[in-house]
């Protein structure tokens, strides 16, 4: 089912649940009126008879008996029987057989205060009635024939009033939920144009303060994440087709180039070293490309792990690559604090030997490297004094396979920088890099810590 429908359903069911619910009260509450001032007529009518048949009986000594049996008053299929204290009729105004059932109703009065009931379709009343210290029941019933007729005619305005309440409902919930979806309808209809070729555009963000304004708004994030990954995916697919074709492409050429034309063995031996060294930088670049893929999926097992270690590790190897290069280390903690992080030893290592490989790369000056702890994280910083980086480029360095404009005459793939980037978000870290071209690069590493 359709929001729409769902939506004007469930709206139609709650207004008119609602309105159904006061139309019940209303006739509840009117049948309780109609009832309440019916029995105050027939209270009237009870007191009335008290006062011009018994009050009045002393004029005559057969009053009772010489009395013109005959209606009183108006009330439809009217009733008044009076009782004296033996509970004997003495007189009714109709010749009917409802002696013996109004006398039962005498011995239920508890008090002498009125007593109300009904008989069938009649409504009855008994009142007891003193004078000159002699106790009379009187006994008034009728049918409330126009109090039933306005109750009726009540029935069927509500009725009626409910069905054309229904169908303005319906209109109305079908009108309100297309007001309220249309919002999203526009955001579907604005997401169903972008494509993979034109994820530039945007959603309409509305007033920016209410439910749908925030969806917008994160469509538009997720928009945002989606153009930054496939103009990164697009400018990785490119660098990395140049990169790969470039010296398969040469090793190509330098074996087509021997095996038509090298005639002696020292030849062949010049061009298969040629392409195995072509070759060793196709495996370096795949290698960077699968550590690069293998960190950015995050199923990497994190345990705890010592950042000195890591870091003395990635010294290590680092001198051992750049023989003879300084690499001065500068603990800023006491020699008993332990600097250890959560994190994977392997892919931490990775990342600082990636840092100091760049600053002996790019430097023949010693590389400063220090350490630093405090109670909430763990700062290891790697500075050196070499070329720099470009303005232009430091917007990219981080960029998979980018390499800067000075770089030339100096191997590599521009991964290392981005794979560094992924290990530290993937330790939770920052990484911070300031760099003056010409003047030397300052590389800063924060993780939190973990004691």
């Amino acid at each position: 089912m359709l929001i729409r429908n769902r939506l004007t359903l469930i709206f139609t069911l709650l207004t008119m649940a609602i309105q159904v619910t006061l139309s019940l009260l209303v006739w509840y509450f009117y049948s309780l009126y109609r009832q309440e001032e019916f029995y105050n007529i027939l209270e009237g009518k009870a007191r009335l008879t008290g006062r011009i048949l018994i009050s009045q009986r002393h004029l005559h000594d057969n009053f009772f008996e010489n009395m013109v049996r005959t209606d009183l008053l108006t009330i439809v299929e009217e009733q008044i029987s009076i009782y004296d204290s033996q509970h004997n009729l003495v007189f009714t105004n109709r010749n009917l057989k409802e002696s013996d059932y109004f006398k039962e109703k005498i011995p239920q009065l508890t008090s002498e205060s009125l007593f109300e009931f009904r008989s069938g379709h009649l409504e009855s009343i008994v009142l007891p009635y003193r004078d000159r210290g002699q106790l009379f029941y009187i006994f008034a019933s009728g049918y409330d024939r126009i109090g039933f007729a306005k109750q009726g005619t009540l029935q069927q305005i509500l009725l009626l009033a409910n069905l054309l309440g229904f169908s303005l409902t319906v209109l109305a919930g079908w009108y309100f939920s297309g007001r309220v979806l249309k919002p999203i309808s526009q955001i579907v209809d604005e997401v169903e144009q972008i494509t993979a070729v034109d994820l530039h555009k945007r959603v309409n963000e509305g007033n920016r303060r209410d439910e749908i304004a925030q969806l917008a708004m994160t469509f538009n994030r997720m928009l945002f994440r989606l153009e930054d990954a496939f103009v990164s995916q697009r400018s990785f697919v490119s660098h990395a087709s140049h990169e790969l074709r470039t010296p398969l492409t040469n090793t190509l050429g330098t074996l087509e180039t021997s095996l038509r034309y090298d005639k002696d063995p020292a030849d062949w031996r010049e061009s298969m070293e040629v392409a195995v060294e072509e070759l060793k930088k196709v495996i370096a670049l795949t290698n960077g490309l699968l550590g690069l893929a293998k960190v950015t999926d995050g199923t990497v097992n994190l345990t705890t792990v010592q950042v000195d270690d890591c870091l003395l590790t990635a010294i290590e190897q680092v001198q051992a690559k750049y023989p003879g290069r300084s690499l001065p280390l500068q603990f800023m903690m006491t020699e008993e604090d332990l600097v250890t992080v959560k994190g994977s030893s392997t892919l931490l290592t990775t990342a600082l030997l990636n840092v100091l490989d760049n600053a002996c790369k790019y430097s023949s000056d010693p590389v400063a490297v220090q350490l630093q702890a405090t109670d909430e994280q763990v700062t290891v910083t790697v500075t050196d004094r070499g070329r720099g980086i470009a303005e232009a480029d430091a917007a990219h360095i981080l960029d998979p396979l980018y390499r800067g404009t000075n770089v030339e005459g100096v191997s590599g793939y521009g991964i290392g920088l981005a794979v560094t980037q992924k290990i530290i978000d993937l330790h939770q870290g920052t990484l911070q890099i300031n760099s003056s071209l010409n003047q030397g690069t300052t590389v800063t590493i924060h993780l939190p810590r973990q004691d």
